[in-house]
């Protein structure tokens, strides 16, 4: 799939299959995420471990509950609501501090959800496990985070439930000028 193509099929997929991605792919979208526009340093923390990812997950589930907002509380108790949807998974992207650091790690998370979708694997940018690294800094130490990088934003991946998951068309947005 050509990136233009790409850009135009990425959806954010909040349903997965137990299918492990394989490892070529993620050395692929690892690759994709380094190849970002970057301001700064970054880190991407790449997490296919199952136990680590129900870690995050739970942990995510209740930071959002205990967080004081009206939102988050509402979702984390909707039933059967889990935080990464039941991705095999999971991008986090930390970055150094600075005044460009949420830029860089989005740019990063933009790449792969757009790699990802070339791979015709399903993608969701987030930062509901941003809560539950905040929330434990030993989890952040267990999945790599350097020391003096924060943990951003994350993008979930993982096979669709369903073949046509990138079919439905978007509706085109009236949401540009040009100055010409």
């Amino acid at each position: 799939m050509d990136a233009i193509k790409a850009i135009e099929k990425r959806k954010s997929i909040r349903s997965y299959v137990s299918k492990q991605v394989e490892a070529d792919k993620i050395n692929i979208l690892a690759r994709a995420a380094n190849s970002a526009p970057k301001a700064g340093g970054f880190h991407i923390s790449v997490i296919t471990n199952t136990r680590v990812l129900i870690d995050i997950d739970e942990k995510a589930l209740t930071a959002m509950k205990n967080s004081g907002n009206d939102f988050l509380t509402q979702r984390a108790n909707t039933p059967g609501y889990r935080p990464l949807y039941g991705a095999s998974a999971l991008f986090v992207i930390s970055a150094e501090k600075g005044p460009y650091a949420q830029a860089t790690a989005s740019c990063s998370a933009t790449a792969v959800t757009i790699a990802a979708t070339a791979l015709n694997l399903g993608s969701c940018y987030m930062v509901s496990p941003i809560l539950a690294l905040t929330a434990d800094s030993g989890l952040s130490a267990k999945i790599g985070v350097p020391e003096g990088y924060t943990p951003i934003c994350a993008v979930a991946l993982g096979y669709t439930e369903s073949e046509d998951a990138f079919s439905t068309p978007r509706e085109a947005a009236d949401n540009i000028n040009y100055c010409e």
